[in-house]
């Protein structure tokens, strides 16, 4: 049998800081062999609700317009904003 499986977990947030910094703080595990310096592209997540910083210039030539408009952003640039939901793949 084969199938996938959602894991839901919530955290709380004090202050607006990139994805990166949030997930690692609490100990979520996204890839980032650059260490957050927004030059590897790894560290891709969707944030599917919820408002997020504009893209930066290494976001923008990392994943392009299109991947952007559909929700793409690298977790190490994206600053949240505020409530929302994230998909790391």
């Amino acid at each position: 049998m084969s199938g996938k499986v959602k894991f839901i977990q919530e955290v709380e947030i004090k202050k607006k800081k990139t994805i990166l910094d949030i997930a690692q703080k609490n100990k979520i595990k996204i890839k980032s062999p650059c260490d957050g310096k927004g030059k590897c592209g790894k560290c891709i997540v969707k944030v599917v609700d919820g408002k997020v910083s504009e893209p930066t210039k290494a976001e923008i030539n990392t994943l392009g317009d299109k991947k952007i408009k559909k929700g793409y952003r690298l977790a190490c640039e994206a600053i949240l904003e505020g409530d929302g939901k994230i998909v790391i793949d």
